[in-house]
């Protein structure tokens, strides 16, 4: 059976390694055979010169003889023994006049190795000798050795050399193959087995088997190794696991308040849809929104407004139990799904337990604070069939209840939509009545008590829309505040402020003060004072004749920031004026903190003076902190000469409401001016509210 299952048999390591170690040992067999031939062929070649020279030792001295005597016959027969010798093809014995004194010689051997040892030892190797039987000199001995005897033997040995080399090396590479596959291939084909029975589910549950005998090598190293991959491999595999099952759930519930998101909430609802359609029920679709969570998150610090949702989610989580499913929707909304309900009650009493179950106060940093809720509800099937179109009527019901009012419920009805999409097509309409010059301010009287005369004005943003008329800044305000259109019409309010109260100026009524309000997002623009200092400059207007008016919520989201900012406006000498005093949670603390010139009591002081104890006791209170501040202090919403009379005789400087005027044309406002002489009372007016650029009726 093939272990390595799916590999090619070329490709087999053990394959490899007989090819690599066969070819390895043949090269370094050949190599060292050559190396014997060369050593061999450098002795033999040294063997023929020394044969030679004793040859010819052994005949001097008879060749010397036969010299000296010129004896012929025994010069010839000292040579004819030479031929015994294979190997000599040529002797002579010459005498000093060039005459061969004896001579014998024969044929070149015929040898079918010739041309290699002819190119090794050369074919024939002469040597000589001088013939000196005495003093003097007779002649010379002369010997030609035929070298291919000695080079026939040396290329036979030569080939026996190279053969047995290989023979050797492929002997030798066999038997480091046999050792190795026996040490290692084999080994690790047994390791191999042993890993693909490993469950990749579960890596580290089983360990590989040290190979019998390397328990202290490095195949037994490798093992141990590899088992603590394994082990670690399965560790990090649990980790891993652990971790996407988190991810899931955190994919599924809101990270907050560990309750289901609004993608488990939908497909929740879809299968309740499901179920309800095949058993005939009805199912009850409720969105809790909390009321005023914005303003109560700028009155907490971030860490303190998400443990108020954390206990909200509790306290409602405790309040349903098993009786219907809860889930988050958004940052302070929530969603109940009540199933197999019988008849709509059944839902309402569960949104009046849900908003009774929030009525008790909440404990946050030792500090008591109260929460109320609205509930929208719509019905599956009545009031539709999809989880998309359920949600969003249910979102529907609850934001026109908070458009009315606070802490209630309401159930869906087909009017909701088209007032949604009337809100919807007015927001859109806002966007393009700054272009369409739908826009206009009003301005509305303030009254010195101590002078006895108008002494300025508040400007008040007004909007003609085309076809719907006057809309009510109660409505429009809050929409240029959340589609950020504020930011452009704010500065349109500001620069035509500004230049109509240079044309009053101009046209004499150089002591005429003009009160702008600022919003809260105006105020977060690091540009404003220089804005404001570019439009006084332009327009030649006292700093002291602008005041500027910010509300409490507009300061508290960044506190640092809004000091800030308004110090670098009172730097410019512009005056500053706190709207809405009172209606905040930290008067004082902003009084001490910022460098307000006015403060403006709230209409709802106002209201009932002097009837309303209560309502005078406040009223007195902000007059005395005005005196304590050195502040002037401005009451909004005068109505009658009772209320005037009143705060007159407690030290309030100023009035403000329709007592003194409706909000006015720049062109009445001046007309009203000049005729001061009728005021108070002719001016009274009967009409409906009015608001400033992100302010109350006043």
């Amino acid at each position: 059976m093939d272990t390595q299952k799916g590999v090619h048999s070329a490709e087999h390591l053990s394959i490899k390694l007989l090819k690599a170690v066969l070819l390895c040992a043949c090269t370094l067999g050949i190599l060292l055979s050559l190396v014997q031939v060369f050593l061999d062929a450098h002795l033999s070649s040294a063997d023929i010169d020394r044969k030679a020279r004793e040859l010819l030792a052994m005949i001097h001295d008879p060749a010397s003889k036969a010299a000296d005597r010129l004896d012929t016959d025994m010069g010839q027969e000292v040579l004819n023994g030479l031929l015994e010798m294979k190997s000599v093809q040529v002797a002579a014995i010459r005498l000093d006049d060039a005459s061969n004194l004896a001579k014998v010689e024969r044929p070149i051997f015929a040898s079918r190795y010739r041309l290699l040892s002819d190119y090794i030892f050369d074919s024939i190797r002469i040597y000589r000798q001088p013939l000196e039987p005495g003093k003097e000199h007779f002649g010379e001995l002369i010997l030609s050795i035929d070298t291919a005897y000695e080079g026939k033997a040396f290329i036979q040995r030569s080939v026996v050399v190279v053969f047995a080399g290989i023979i050797r090396a492929i002997a030798m590479a066999l038997l480091m193959y046999l050792i190795c596959s026996t040490l290692l291939t084999r080994p690790m084909n047994r390791l191999i087995r042993h890993l693909s029975s490993i469950d990749p589910e579960a890596p580290g549950q089983q360990q590989l088997p040290v190979p019998e005998g390397n328990e202290n090598n490095e195949l037994g190293l490798w093992v141990r190794t590899a088992n603590k991959l394994l082990t670690s491999i399965n560790y990090h595999q649990s980790l891993r696991q652990k971790a996407e099952a988190r991810i899931m759930r955190l994919s599924q519930y809101d990270y907050l308040t560990r309750l289901p998101n609004r993608r488990t909430l939908q497909n929740q609802i879809n299968t309740f849809i499901q179920k309800a359609t095949n058993k005939h029920e009805n199912i009850a679709i409720l969105c809790l929104g909390l009321d005023d969570f914005k303003s109560l998150n700028a009155q907490v610090n971030f860490n303190a407004a998400e443990h108020i949702l954390v206990k909200v989610s509790d306290r409602l989580r405790n309040c349903i139990g098993n009786k219907a499913y809860i889930g988050r929707l958004g940052e302070d909304q929530f969603a109940i799904i009540q199933s197999k309900i019988e008849q709509p009650y059944e839902a309402a009493e569960m949104a009046q337990s849900l908003i009774r179950q929030l009525d008790r106060p909440f404990e946050i940093n030792n500090e008591q604070l109260t929460i109320s809720a609205t509930v929208g509800i719509t019905l599956f099937p009545d009031d539709g069939e999809d989880v998309d179109t359920l949600l969003q009527q249910a979102e529907f019901a609850m934001i026109m209840a908070k458009s009315r009012s606070h802490n209630r419920y309401q159930f869906y009805v087909a009017t909701i939509d088209t007032e949604i999409r009337q809100r919807k097509r007015l927001e859109m309409d806002l966007h393009q009545a700054l272009e369409n010059r739908e826009l206009s301010l009003a301005f509305q009287p303030q009254f010195n008590y101590q002078k006895g005369e108008l002494v300025g004005a508040e400007a008040l943003l007004r909007w003609n829309h085309p076809e719907k008329g006057v809309i009510s800044p109660d409505m429009f305000i809050p929409m240029a505040e959340h589609s950020l259109d504020i930011i452009p019409i704010g500065n349109w309010v500001l620069e035509n402020a500004c230049q109509q109260l240079n044309k009053w100026h101009l046209d004499g009524h150089q002591n005429l003060r003009l009160a702008v309000n600022l919003s809260a997002i105006q105020l977060q623009d690091q540009n404003i004072a220089d804005r404001i200092a570019f439009l006084l400059n332009k327009y030649q207007i006292p700093p002291e004749t602008l005041e500027l008016e910010v509300t409490e919520t507009s300061i508290i989201d960044d506190l640092e920031a809004s000091k800030v900012q308004l110090q670098n406006m009172k730097d410019i000498g512009v005056t500053l004026a706190l709207d809405d005093f009172g209606t905040g949670y930290s008067s004082l603390g902003y009084l001490k903190q910022f460098p307000f010139d006015k403060i403006k009591i709230d209409k709802s002081f106002v209201e009932d003076l002097p009837d309303n104890r209560e309502n005078c006791g406040i009223v007195e209170a902000i007059v005395q902190i005005g005196k304590s501040f050195g502040l002037k202090v401005l009451a909004e919403g005068v109505e009658t000469v009772e209320q005037e009379t009143y705060l007159a005789k407690k030290g309030c400087q100023e009035g403000q409401g329709y007592y003194y005027g409706k909000p006015l044309s720049a062109h009445d406002f001046i007309g009203l001016i000049s005729s001061q002489g009728a005021l108070p009372g002719n001016t009274q007016v009967e009409g409906g509210d009015y608001e400033t650029l992100g302010d109350n009726n006043d």
